[in-house]
This record gives structure tokens, sequence and C-alpha cells, in this order.
């Protein structure tokens, strides 16, 4: 129910526009769809407004790529493109053409460049031990001298590896128990071995025998690590050793040259490049060294500084050299013989 009623009045109703009967001639054509018209000063529909709103992002791309060139012309650059490569530094290309090389084309090209690396030995077709262990076949007694001690001999047997043995075997006997101390020893083609001393104990059974009821050993070692560097007709001789190299730059040479504008600059360079050797329980003085100089005849600067010819040659020549074992030799230092005369006649050993 309604609180109260509402009343709509109208004091002037709108008047209808008079329907005007087509006649028939217009009545047969067929009708075009007409559109009203809009009010002053509003777009003509959603779409033109659309396409007006299109074209003038579309004008301000323009715009902007305009002033872009211009910028940038004006600061002095290109406009921006993708990132150039540098160019390969003189190390880095030659470092590239080596890596490239066989191992044998490499070596050579190492040694053409720094002729001193001809004398560093490989020693792969070099045998002293097979040489010597070829004489000494079938013996099982081989005499030992190294630097400062008197010769002694090895009792032992010939394997795949090299010569095994006992040596200053020392037997003591109390009743009916006995004991061996012995130094074990091996020779091979790498150098020679001892360890212990080592022992063994025995015990005589009831029929007199001795039989071996255990043992025992320190496990102390020691060796020489040096390679069997020569043989003789009855003797090898251990002196040689391995080792690696890296090329290295021998030193820096800095000198202040005169202009002759009256300034003065500073060049620098490696003075030169050596072999520096690096082996196991061996040492090597580094060659490197510094100098400093002056030039008194004032140059002409605008010439530049004598070109480093040595330091771009570094990472290509280390890498030739990389991976190589070399063999050399100094005095030997022990050495092994198949008689007892033949080892105490021997001078070389001190």
């Amino acid at each position: 129910m309604l609180a109260g009623a509402l009343t709509l009045s109208c004091a002037n109703p709108p008047e209808r526009a008079p329907v005007v009967e087509p006649s028939p001639e217009r009545a047969a054509e067929p009708s075009t769809p007409t559109r009203e018209a809009e009010p002053a000063g509003e777009p003509a529909s959603a779409s033109e407004a659309e396409r007006a709103s299109e074209a003038e992002r579309a004008s301000e791309t323009a715009q902007a790529s305009d002033a872009a060139p211009a910028s940038a012309a004006k600061s002095g650059g290109a406009p921006p493109t993708e990132a150039e490569a540098p160019e390969p530094t003189e190390a880095e290309r030659l470092l590239a053409e080596v890596t490239a090389m066989e191992p044998a084309e490499r070596w050579a090209w190492a040694v053409s460049v720094m002729p001193a690396l001809a004398g560093h030995e490989r020693g792969e077709d070099e045998d002293p031990f097979g040489a010597f262990r070829r004489r000494a076949a079938g013996r099982t007694t081989l005499w030992v001298r190294s630097s400062g001690e008197r010769c002694y001999p090895v009792r032992g047997a010939w394997d795949e590896d090299g010569f095994h043995g006992r040596a200053r075997v020392d037997v003591e006997v109390r009743g009916d128990e006995k004991t061996v101390r012995f130094e074990s020893v091996e020779i091979d083609a790498s150098g020679i071995s001892w360890s212990g001393p080592h022992g063994e104990l025995f015990t005589r059974d009831a029929r007199g025998r001795w039989e071996e009821t255990g043992g025992w050993g320190t496990g102390s070692a020691y060796s020489i690590q040096r390679f069997a560097s020569e043989a003789s007709a009855s003797a090898v001789y251990y002196g040689g050793y391995q080792y690696r190299l890296t090329i290295e730059c021998r030193g820096q040479l800095d000198y202040e040259e005169r202009c002759t504008d009256g300034t003065t600059r500073r060049c620098s360079r490696c003075a030169g490049l050596w072999a520096h050797r690096h082996a196991a329980n061996m040492g090597w003085g580094r060659g490197a060294s510094a100098g400093y100089g002056a030039s008194m005849k004032p140059r002409d600067c605008a010439t530049p500084c004598p070109p480093d010819v040595h330091t771009p040659r570094l990472p290509a020549l280390n890498r030739a050299v990389a991976g190589r074992w070399f063999v050399d030799a100094d005095s030997p230092v022990a050495a092994v013989f198949t008689s007892a005369s033949a080892c105490r006649g021997d001078r070389r050993v001190d």
C-alpha cells in the first residue's frame, strides 16, 4: 500500500511530427539508412576518435625517429648498434695460431723463435738401464755405491720392473731363536730406493730346522730420485733428472728518452727470453733482472717507442712447451755394478 498518491503532470506535452505517407513511387525504392545529426563540437563517431588518436601517436613516433640521428650527431656518435668484437691482440692471435698446430709443428715453431730450446733433449730413445739390464741378466747379486758410501752387495732377483733384493743383512742366533735384520733395496730406471731396517724371527723346530715365526719393520725409506743416465759394460750411473720448462722474460728494460720538442717519455720492453727448468728436489735461480737507462741524444718522439717483440710471444711459447718432459744429467750421485771389483775400482761416484 502506498503512503501517498504520486501525481504526474505536464503543462505542455510535446507535439508529434506529422506523419507523411510515402508516395507509391518512393515506396518502391529501397530505403537508404540515414544518420541522425550529432551535436556540434563532438567527434563524428567512436571509430573516428580512435583513428585520430592513432594518427597523433604515429606523428609523435616519426618526430622522435627524426630527432634521434640529430641527437647522436650532436653528441659526436653514431646511432646505437650492436657491440662489435674488439680486434685480437698480437699475443692472442699468435697463441691461436700455435694452438691450432700439431705438437711436432708447434715445437719446431718454438725452436725457430727461440733457438736455445734445441738444447733441451727429450731423451725418449735413450735407455741406459735397459742396456745394463741386458748385461746383468741372470745375476742374483749386484753391487751398489752412492756418494759418500762404500760398495755393498744387494742379493735378490730380477722382475719386470727391475732388481729387488736385500742389503746390509745381519743374522743373530740365540739358542733356538734366530733374528735376521736387513734393508730392502729396489733398483730400476727411475732410481734406487731403500727401506727398513726390516726383521724376520725364526724358531728351531724339533728336527732342527728354522721355521719363520714372525717379522717386523720400521717403515722408514730413502731413495735417490735420479734417473739412469749412462751405462757402461759393468755399471749403470744415476745422474739424470726429468724437468719441465716455462718460458719467461729474462728482465724488463725501462728507459727514458729526451724528445726533440723538449719533453721526455718512458719506454719499456722485455730484454730477452729464457727457459726456466722445474724438477723435483732441484732448483734453479731465476734469470729475471731489471734495467734502467736514459738516452742522451734527443729523439723524435712522434715515432713510437721500439716495439716489445718478446712479450707477445710468451703465451704461444709456453703453449709449445706445455706437457713436455725433458731429460738432462749432472754428475752421477749413485751407481750399480755387476761385480765388487768394478764397484771398488770406479772413481766417478765420490
